[in-house]
């Protein structure tokens, strides 16, 4: 039995923007601290948007699903799709008022991206990528920039909660850092890496993300041109990840 892709992307386009338009009209009442644990920081919105969201996508299919607040939400799927759901990625933005977080979906099957959206409920910009076809900007093809000299290229990054700060791999993130023009931290990995697939960017690099964090991004960015690598023991632990325009020279250590 052939998979509806356009439908499945359809679907995940109206719920990320059924859930974005949720979190911007209960703010109010959502941006509230439920938990927290050193760095880590639990909302009142990830719970209450995450549940309308696996309403939506359990009640348009059967796969599973991996998401930031549940974990793995059991499905059936004989040829291993996948749902990867951030319901707020850039949590802390939200809950203090800093206009830069999204709601992230995605489909993979096994750890090959099908299709991703994100929407910044912000800007009104809904990112959506299916990797056979293309990727959009409300509903605008888009593609990855041309640029190939880092010097001249942007970086986003960040620091997630279980970023290693030893001082080798600070050394070894400042000595990378140092190819690009201008370095950006921005808090949500899914925003940065709709600003590769889209141009704005050239590259984005994290290590010690977890995969909902990136997900729809990186099925995005390929969809639109770029290259991506994740690596990690499993697909609900941190990963590292690297994102780029296909084209940008760098040096790795």
């Amino acid at each position: 039995m052939s998979t509806n892709f356009r439908a499945l992307l359809s679907l995940a386009e109206s719920t990320a923007l059924a859930a974005g338009m949720q979190l911007v009209a209960h703010k109010s009442q959502w941006c509230a601290i439920e938990a927290e644990a050193g760095r880590e920081v639990k909302i009142k919105a990830d719970r209450f948007v995450e549940a309308m969201i696996l309403e939506n996508l359990q009640g348009g299919t059967d796969f599973p699903i991996l998401t930031e607040e549940r974990g793995w939400r059991a499905g059936i799927s004989d040829e291993g799709y996948l749902w990867v759901v951030d319901p707020l990625d850039g949590s802390y933005n939200y809950y203090n008022d800093i206009p830069i977080c999204a709601v992230s979906i995605a489909l993979y099957r096994g750890q090959f991206p099908v299709l991703g959206v994100i929407y910044d409920f912000n800007r009104h910009e809904l990112f959506s990528g299916l990797t056979e076809e293309g990727a959009w900007l409300n509903k605008r093809p888009i593609t990855v920039s041309q640029i190939k000299e880092s010097e001249r290229g942007i970086l986003y990054t960040g620091f997630p909660v279980a970023r290693d700060f030893s001082d080798e791999n600070s050394i070894a993130f400042m000595t990378f850092a140092r190819q690009w023009r201008k370095v950006r931290m921005i808090g949500s990995a899914a925003i940065a890496l709709a600003y590769v697939a889209c141009g704005r960017a050239e590259y984005y690099h994290e290590r010690n993300t977890m995969f909902w964090d990136v997900a729809a991004g990186l099925a995005i960015v390929v969809a639109a041109g770029g290259n991506v690598q994740f690596f990690g023991d499993s697909l609900d632990a941190p990963q590292d990840v690297h994102a780029n325009n296909g084209s940008v020279i760098h040096k790795w250590r």
